[in-house]
């Protein structure tokens, strides 16, 4: 505590002449008596009133004493010290992802982290008011606008629940920078870990909650129908620090079907495979889950949809005989179809899933007039197309062919297609240099300009090679190993997932039909339509949907479709991410020390308590009134 007017002090020199008055005051009585004998006692009485002889009834001038110090400290100005927020507003974000529902002595670090903010907002004030936001939430991230009520932010604090996504703190950082209005405004960030913290404007301060937990996770998970038997495949990963043996259990529709007993070392990874025969289980819903003791139960288990790899019908035009292609299609997989047909027979794509053109075989207004029947959705690859390729006006200016010897100096890659593969060595003898439409993405450059990209114009997505990518005496693309396939096989794997009803935004490689990572967009295809689409979560609360794309994947567990009251599709939703089952966390100093307050962007604040002492000091005077009154004194 400290005194904002210390002067005030001095008025206690008071106190002293206030005892002295006391003690030097004579206190007579006027008495009517019968003789004057009598004044030989008041005579005595007289002589023995002499100063510090009277002790008798102190509680009058102790009352006065309390009265004038309680009177004094008010005029001081008494003050509680305490930390603050520099002036401008307060953004508080909860982190509310999977990893905060990891269990520590008996809490979550969410609760944790609840009642950190409880204590926080109890501790600080801002003059512009405080926003409440929190890292994961299907519709938005705040969950209380700036306000300086605290019981409005204590009760939002208390309202917020837990998340099964992962965090993605890029998008909740930039609202709160939008949010902001000066450079004075301060974000509070509680969470278990400050990893990969997005670079802003505004001062970050780190609140850190959670210490080391201990977990198994399952971060893998396939299950499909491959030839005459299923398979469903598991990957466990040991967090913790000791060998942990338990049993893995496979259930269908929640009914017990298998089970595997597993033992995994410290650190380590192990696969278990669920195979046999399939019959009687395709649409089912396969779960495999284990019992195990540790922190985070989220990931224990896993679920999918089994079903059958559906045929990948693939259309290619083409008249060369020199090509690659053709086995390098037919090796993605044996549910690939496969037909091939020259450009003179092509009538259009009929019912093919995916369809490539090879060396610019369709030429001039045919193809525009070919192109635009062509069905919604069509998926469409183009090889050498030169000049004559649909979608691109006739007036966009292409350069002339590049007879000069060009490489690969420029890659994207962030583009999923682009996800472990580099085609630094390619060499092209001969390719086209096109002006990109504003729809069309770069993937790879030459000096020249964009060797491949990739499009959606309308409900039509495309990929172009701008070279004979497949012809050997043009170009060494078919020939580098294993670059060339591995990115011809992300490509048809992403065509693929684009038939599908339920789409990734993002593609993956490897990952089973209709079942998605929480936190991840789910894309309604076009052939669901739009009338009456509700989703059904795992707490079977009902989202209407008026749009194509899907957000709220923040539960694990199984999703129904349904038109009206009618089941179009079911998928399911899994944590697999190791970075959330790993449980990182940091130990961050809750609230900045004094010598460090102003680089903190703090400073105190003085909370003034002086009405308090005022009001206890007028109470004591109306006692010591009463007391004298009723004593007579």
């Amino acid at each position: 505590m400290q005194f904002l007017n210390p002067a005030a002090f001095y008025l206690l020199g008071v106190i002293p002449i206030v005892v002295a008055l006391h003690f030097l005051k004579l206190r007579r009585h006027t008495r009517l008596v019968p003789s004057i004998m009598l004044w030989l006692s008041t005579d005595e009485d007289r002589r023995a009133n002499v100063p510090f002889q009277r002790l008798r009834n102190l509680l009058l001038p102790l009352l006065q004493v309390l009265f004038l110090l309680l009177l004094t400290c008010s005029i001081a100005r008494p003050a509680l010290r305490k930390p603050g927020f520099m002036p401008g507003k307060a953004i508080l974000i909860v982190d509310n992802s999977a990893s905060m529902s990891s269990t520590e002595m008996g809490q979550t670090r969410l609760a944790l982290a609840k009642q950190e903010a409880q204590q926080y907002i109890k501790e600080v004030s801002a003059s512009g008011g405080m926003m409440l936001m929190v890292t994961n939430a299907p519709g938005t991230y705040i969950q209380q606008a700036f306000t300086t009520d605290t019981g409005k932010l204590q009760q939002a604090i208390k309202n917020i629940t837990s998340a099964h996504a992962p965090r993605n703190l890029r998008p909740v950082f930039d609202a709160a920078t939008r949010y902001a209005e000066s450079s004075q405004d301060n974000i509070f960030f509680i969470s278990d870990t400050f990893e990969n913290l997005p670079d802003i404007s505004l001062s970050v301060h780190k609140i850190g909650v959670g210490e080391q937990a201990d977990n198994v996770g399952i971060v893998r998970f396939s299950a499909e129908i491959v030839g005459n038997r299923y398979e469903v495949l598991i990957r466990i990963q040991n967090f913790t620090g000791m060998s942990r043996e338990f049993d893995v259990q496979l259930a269908v529709e929640n009914v017990s079907f298998d089970d595997r007993r597993v033992s995994i070392r410290p650190g380590k990874t192990k696969s278990v495979l669920f195979s046999g025969e399939p019959s009687g289980l395709e649409g089912k819903v396969m779960r495999v889950h284990f019992d195990v003791e540790d922190d985070f139960p989220l990931d224990n288990s896993a679920s999918a949809i089994l079903s059958a790899v559906s045929p990948f019908h693939i259309l290619l035009v083409s008249d060369s005989r020199n090509s690659l292609l053709p086995d390098l299609l037919k090796s993605y997989g044996k549910h690939v179809k496969l037909d091939l047909v020259d450009p003179v027979d092509y009538h259009g794509t009929g019912d093919a899933d995916l369809t490539i053109f090879d060396g610019g075989t369709l030429t001039g207004r045919e193809a525009f007039e070919g192109f635009s029947e062509m069905a919604s959705g069509t998926h469409l690859i183009f090889i050498n197309p030169g000049s004559n390729l649909p979608f691109i006006r006739e007036d966009t200016p292409v350069v002339e062919t590049e007879t000069a010897l060009v490489r690969v100096i420029k890659e994207d890659e962030s583009h999923p297609l682009m996800a472990g593969v580099s085609l630094q060595g390619v060499l092209v003898k001969e390719s086209w240099h096109r002006e990109l439409p504003l729809w069309g993405d770069s993937l790879v450059e030459t000096e020249k300009g964009t060797l491949i990209w990739i499009g959606q114009k309308s409900d039509n997505q495309l990929l172009v090679f701008e070279f004979d990518a497949f012809n050997p005496e043009t170009s060494n693309f078919a020939l580098t190993i294993p670059a060339a396939p591995q990115f011809v096989y992300q490509c048809l794997a992403w065509f693929e997932a684009g038939i599908s009803p339920l789409q990734p935004l993002l593609f993956q490689e490897g990952r089973t039909r209709h079942a998605f990572r929480t936190g991840e967009q789910v894309r309604i295809g076009s052939t669901m339509g739009d009338i009456g689409l509700r989703i059904q979560k795992p707490d079977e609360t009902m989202v209407e949907l008026d749009n194509p794309i899907f957000t709220q994947t923040d539960q694990i567990g199984v999703y129904t479709l349904f038109a009206d009251n009618t089941e179009l599709e079911r998928f399911t939703v899994n944590l697999l991410n190791a970075k959330e089952s790993a449980l990182l966390h940091s130990s961050v100093s809750t609230m900045p020390e004094d010598s460090t307050e102003a680089e903190a962007g703090l400073q105190p604040i003085a909370q003034e308590i002086w009405r308090w002492f005022a009001l206890t000091a007028y109470l004591l005077l109306l006692v010591e009134w009463w007391f004298y009154h009723r004593s007579g004194l």
